[in-house]
């Protein structure tokens, strides 16, 4: 007799992680069982309850292989690496995960599970380039909220994330890491230390089955969870093209605070999170600041007083700096280097195009390199421009007469306020911005195509919003900002 529970797995991994259609279908029919067993009649039926014809096609078209010879290889291999599997209908499965609009069909968990329907949960996450003080603060912020009694969630990731989680452990706190590849799959190498601390206080878990490697399109969609698990998410440091920020933005929706470090203005590290704060999330220094806003809501798990003894008389930044060493953690970039062998990232971003911006570019170039990482070999996009239109926005071999002409053209003209920010996208995030119509609200599953899974169109969708190629709205939609389609051109 199969076990419900590789239902579930099947259609986690025939629909992908982070499918809002496999969330509605489940809605639909009850549960994964009768979604397996449903036939394309059910589905027809299924029209008239707020399903449109193209997602029952696409539905129809993913969960056509019935097969369960893969799930059950799965199932042994979770079991064979000691890790738990826990699905939507069990008491354990996290029931602040239960109403999102994408919910995890299946989590994958190795360690002891913290009592996450009890106690109070917040997240703690940031740029992988932290600064000193960055170091210093994701430190104080793990530990202060787990020294009180609460449980630290993050990503386990270079930088911000594994402070925050080592700030965690070093209190002698729980916590919990999300990983973007399988469970058993430590990522960065370097952190294996801080792997093994985190599941002897805690639990490291993840969608993605036993083996999976930690691909780049995982981490966004990966970034629902942590804020899901999380009553709220600080931001430590960001860039405006952090990760985190897209921690932030799920939490928005999700309706879970967001809290910000305000930093140095004109740092790199500080500008998404003083944008934050100026768009509402609320301004914090210390993991006090935070758990004010819960300690009457959640009297069990949040000890003011504990949290003011284990930080009377730490020295954050020698705390910080020794610990960091302890468990090798390490930061993307050379600045962060402590104990042997605990750089493990790749060169530093913070001085790719320093001196410039956006606003420093003539709207004319539209050219410009594409790399997953600053030593692979770069690729160009180009911009196609449907209009016909001409003048100043055109490329001119004279600047000087490029000025010229936009000095008696309106400013709306000569500087546009917004434009596609291309070195940010790959070649997946380019066809799944080509596939939208602009001006035409669409969710991702509308988007899913037999070569492009519904991870890569959600993590996709996540670095065009960032590099401002989207718009997301109300009820899951996301909308294209320009008609300009983007050539991407591997030979060049």
């Amino acid at each position: 007799m199969t076990d419900y529970k590789n239902y579930w797995i099947w259609l986690a991994t025939r629909m992908g992680q982070g499918s809002r259609l496999a969330v509605k279908l489940v809605n639909y029919f009850g549960n994964a069982k009768n979604v397996y067993c449903a036939s394309p009649q059910d589905f027809e039926l299924a029209q008239d309850s707020g399903f449109t014809a193209r997602e029952l096609t696409q539905a129809l078209k993913l969960l056509a292989d019935h097969s369960l010879d893969d799930i059950e290889e799965i199932v042994s291999n979770a079991s064979r690496l000691g890790q738990r599997i826990i699905v939507p209908t069990d008491e354990d499965y996290p029931k602040s995960l239960i109403n999102l609009r994408d919910a995890p069909m299946a989590l994958y968990v190795v360690g002891n599970l913290p009592q996450l329907n009890r106690d109070l949960c917040i997240s703690v996450v940031g740029t992988r380039t932290m600064s000193d003080s960055g170091r210093r603060n994701a430190y104080a912020m793990g530990y202060g909220i787990a020294a009180a009694g609460s449980i630290v969630v993050s990503g386990m990731a270079l930088g911000s994330d594994g402070m925050a989680l080592t700030g965690a452990v070093s209190a002698g706190g729980r916590c919990i890491a999300v990983l973007g590849g399988g469970a058993d799959v430590i990522y960065p190498k370097d952190h294996a230390n801080l792997y093994n601390t985190i599941l002897k206080r805690g639990a490291v878990i993840s969608e993605y089955p036993p083996g999976s490697p930690p691909s780049g399109y995982h981490f966004p969609v990966r970034n629902r969870i942590i804020s899901g698990l999380s009553a709220g998410s600080v931001v430590i440091e960001a860039d405006m093209k952090s990760g985190a920020l897209i921690t932030a933005r799920h939490a928005v929706y999700q309706g879970r605070n967001v809290f910000a470090l305000p930093g140095e203005v004109g740092s790199p590290c500080a500008e998404g999170t003083n944008e934050l704060i100026k768009n509402g999330a609320f301004a914090v220094t210390c993991a006090e600041d935070v758990l004010g806003e819960y300690e009457f809501l959640y009297p069990h798990s949040v000890s003011m007083r504990a949290l003011r003894r284990a930080m009377r008389g730490l020295d954050i930044d020698a705390a910080s700096e020794e610990a960091m060493a302890r468990m090798r953690v390490s930061a993307r970039g050379g600045r962060n280097y402590y104990g042997n062998g605990a750089y493990g990232g790749r060169s530093s971003w913070l001085g790719r195009g320093k001196g410039t911006s956006s606003k420093d570019k003539k709207a004319s170039e539209l050219s410009v390199s594409l790399g997953n990482s600053p030593e692979s070999e770069p690729k160009t996009a180009k911009l196609k421009n449907k209009s016909d239109s001409s003048s100043v926005m055109e490329k001119t071999e004279n600047n000087d007469k490029y000025k010229a002409e936009e000095k008696d053209l309106p400013k709306a003209l000569t500087e546009p306020e917004s434009r596609i920010d291309i070195d940010l996208l790959d070649e997946i995030n380019i066809r799944v911005y080509n596939m939208m119509k602009p001006d035409v609200p669409m969710i991702p599953d509308e988007l899913v195509t037999g070569e492009i899974s519904v991870s890569d169109v959600l993590s996709s969708l996540s670095m065009l919003e960032i590099a401002g190629a989207v718009e997301s709205g109300a009820g899951g939609y996301f909308l294209r900002r320009s008609v300009d389609n983007i050539e991407f051109d591997p030979e060049k």
